[in-house]
């Protein structure tokens, strides 16, 4: 299922972010299943003696990665500082479909039933043509949910991040953003009003545009892509057997799709050649375009699209980060969209960094020292976060392919495709989730 994430750069028009094909080693039986009892609710962190001597960790960035990963060290004892660059927490933006692999996180850290009552626990994800013929479905409720008692929870980000903020003890100070990172050890951190912080650990959640990046690589920016995200939260009513159904559309150029988040509201995306619209054309004159560009996709599309008023549309040039050299240097970190920003075809922009929360905590919270516990977080995560983002761009091109011929072989070979080789890689990236202790 489709995310735009945190690391495209946004132009509101509402109110208010490769390496080689290694396997995965394969964790669930034989027959593809794992026990729920374990996948979902052992491990839980945060159990007593669990936690380190105390550490001053300080947390650039409030956003999902770096709300969870506050969530995820409070657990473990640890109370960090998160630092926020915008002046206030408001609802705005779009939604979000946290996969599997997240709300396995989610559920460790206790909150997973708070995310599921907030927003919609899906029953299917069903890829289509443009045409409407059906190219692969995702029966979530009978493989993942299942197999490890978790699917895929669709949710207005404004409602996760407040059920992240609403579980912490932790201070979060807004209004603060990161000008520079002038040493790495020990961490010197100084904000755009002054401040100078010296935690014995830095971690930069920052976005794909990170400050902190820049103290652990050097001269790392975005890779801007050739393409335009749309997105929209729109009041809608569906009839009853769309209401826990997510979809996506594969036409000629066109990629668009969606989910509801709630009995009355559905979260639609779309992406676009940046040749459609002009980046300055008028809110009523890019919603035009959408509609032209949609009016031929199967429901619920037009059915959205017609709801949708100019000003609620949200546009974002997308972009994505290069393999990275390195996520630490000696007492700094990155996580998140700092470390491996990547396209949002696969779903798993937010996930792999909700990921890197929990194993961020496990290590800081049980290594000998700071140093071995952020080179063993890295190990654990890099390499299946590079995976993950060189997935998401190869989709995206699939996605998005623009000639007729390409278009229709990549839909014939998508049709193609088993059924039972498709659950089974489904299996294996919610199995192989990096989750302490299992």
């Amino acid at each position: 299922m489709n995310e735009v994430d945190r690391h495209a750069r946004t132009d509101r028009t509402a109110s208010a972010t490769e390496p080689s094909e290694e396997r995965e080693t394969e964790r669930y039986d034989a027959n593809g299943r794992c026990d729920p009892s374990e996948a979902s609710t052992t491990g839980r962190i945060g159990e007593p003696g669990a936690a380190s001597d105390a550490l001053d960790v300080a947390i650039v960035g409030g956003g999902i990665c770096g709300l969870t990963t506050a969530l995820a060290l409070e657990r473990r004892g640890i109370e960090p500082t998160v630092y926020e660059a915008a002046s206030e927490y408001r609802p705005v933006g779009a939604g979000i479909s946290l996969q599997p692999n997240a709300m396995l996180v989610f559920d460790r850290l206790g909150i997973a039933a708070s995310i599921r009552s907030a927003g919609v626990a899906l029953d299917r994800v069903t890829i289509r043509s443009s045409s409407g013929r059906t190219l692969q479905r995702f029966d979530v409720a009978g493989v993942e949910r299942d197999a490890f008692g978790v699917g895929f929870v669709a949710i207005h980000r404004g409602d996760l991040l407040r059920i992240l903020r609403d579980a912490l003890d932790t201070r979060v100070e807004t209004d603060m953003p990161c000008a520079t990172v002038s040493s790495t050890e020990p961490p010197v951190a100084r904000f755009e009003d002054g401040t100078t912080v010296r935690p014995d650990v830095l971690l930069g959640a920052d976005g794909i545009d990170s400050v902190v990046r820049d103290a652990v690589v050097d001269g790392v920016g975005r890779r801007p892509l050739p393409t335009v995200a749309y997105r929209a939260v729109v009041p809608v009513t569906l009839p009853a057997q769309a209401r826990t159904a997510g979809c996506e559309i594969w036409g000629q150029g066109t990629y668009t799709g969606g989910a509801p988040i709630d009995d009355d509201r559905f979260y639609w995306f779309a992406t676009a050649p940046d040749s459609l619209v002009p980046v300055d054309a008028d809110p009523a004159t890019r919603l035009a375009a959408l509609r032209d560009r949609h009016a031929a996709a199967p429901e619920p599309i037009p059915t959205v699209l017609d709801a949708l008023e100019p000003d609620d549309v949200i546009r974002s040039a997308l972009a994505d980060l290069p393999t990275l050299e390195r996520w630490h240097r000696d007492r700094v970190a990155l996580a998140g969209d700092a470390a491996h920003a990547m396209c949002p075809f696969a779903g798993q922009g937010a996930a792999q960094g909700i990921e890197d929360a929990l194993v961020l905590a496990d290590t800081l919270a049980t290594g000998d020292d700071t140093e071995s516990a952020l080179a063993a977080y890295e190990r654990e995560r890099k390499p299946r976060a590079d995976r993950a983002r060189a997935e998401s761009r190869r989709l995206g091109s699939l996605a998005t392919i623009e000639s007729r011929a390409g278009a229709t072989a990549r839909n014939l070979l998508a049709a193609m495709v088993p059924t039972r080789l498709v659950d089974r890689m489904r299996r294996r990236r919610v199995a192989n989730a990096s989750l302490p202790g299992d």
